[in-house]
């Protein structure tokens, strides 16, 4: 770690004790899976890319572009940025630029381990976490966090992270209440009517351009729309939500690959081994040798 790590050297290493320790926020759990130093050399980039967990990181030094939603924003010395799961993004330096600071990963679930949904305090928590925001966060957002000091308990660490975290949620709520979405807006409905679809068609042979004559807009203005407001396309949603439910039967059930794979509306076992490994980064056995409860 380079000198001018120094700034969050010990902070990082206080947030290191709470990996993989359950935060209690409410009804919700959050688990840290991982804090670590994020030291770029000159020049670096990073292609596009998605991952299954939250994602917070702070500069220290230097600078970079990060492309998320499509847009590209600025993130200097100082300044953080949020990238929440399923979120496509890239990074980039400027010329002769680099970059020193850290990163934080966790996930967020209902304590008893199902995801948050509905109307609930909890899952109005995940959705503002995991709206999609393209832009540098204030400075101020990693004070807390810079702030934990070596005489801290790991159960006054938790606390603190647990309030950084409720702090971040309010503030990201008030300003949702103060330039609140219009029911009317166009791309909001279209977005949230192509959300139901996914949800209540994933076990069918579904495809884009059906969900758009539904909707009465082209294939191309609801791709355009859904990746903007969400960070995805709309295959990669619906992939997220086939294999969310493919987890949940093999968790669940003892059928074989193949009736799982037709459950989720995959047209055969391999096609489904396939992208399982792909978005969930295990194969569907392994997955359920790790998850599945043995019968007594």
């Amino acid at each position: 770690m380079r000198e001018n790590a120094a700034a969050y050297a010990i902070p990082l290493r206080l947030l290191q004790r709470l990996m993989l320790h359950p935060i209690r926020i409410g009804g919700l759990s959050v688990i840290l899976l991982d804090a670590l130093s994020a030291e770029h050399d000159a020049d670096w980039a990073h292609p596009p890319h998605r991952h299954p967990w939250y994602e917070f990181n702070y500069v220290s030094r230097g600078g970079l572009f990060t492309t998320s939603a499509g847009e590209e924003f600025r993130i200097e010395a100082g300044q953080s940025y949020l990238i929440p799961p399923g979120a496509v993004h890239a990074h980039r330096h400027g010329r002769g630029e680099s970059d020193d600071g850290f990163c934080l990963r966790w996930q967020i679930m209902l304590e008893d381990g199902r995801p948050a949904d509905g109307m609930s305090e909890e899952a109005e928590f995940i959705r503002c976490f995991s709206q999609v925001r393209p832009y540098a966060l204030k400075a101020e957002s990693a004070a807390p966090l810079l702030a934990l000091r070596t005489d801290m308990s790991l159960l006054t660490l938790e606390t603190a992270f647990a309030g950084w975290m409720t702090g971040l949620f309010e503030d990201w709520r008030a300003r949702a209440a103060e330039h609140p979405v219009q029911a009317q807006d166009h791309a909001d409905v279209i977005v949230r009517q192509t959300l139901l679809f996914l949800q209540a068609y994933y076990a069918t042979e579904l495809r884009v351009q059906e969900i758009a004559n539904a909707l009465h807009v082209s294939y191309r203005t609801l791709a355009r729309l859904f990746r903007q407001q969400t960070g995805l396309t709309v295959v990669e949603k619906l992939n997220d939500i086939r294999i969310r439910q493919a987890k949940k039967l093999l968790i669940e059930t003892d059928l074989p690959m193949k009736q799982i794979a037709f459950a989720v509306g995959l047209k055969n076992e391999f096609y489904f081994s396939n992208l399982f490994s792909r978005v969930a980064m295990t194969t569907p056995s392994d997955f359920r040798g790790l998850h599945k409860v043995p019968q007594v």
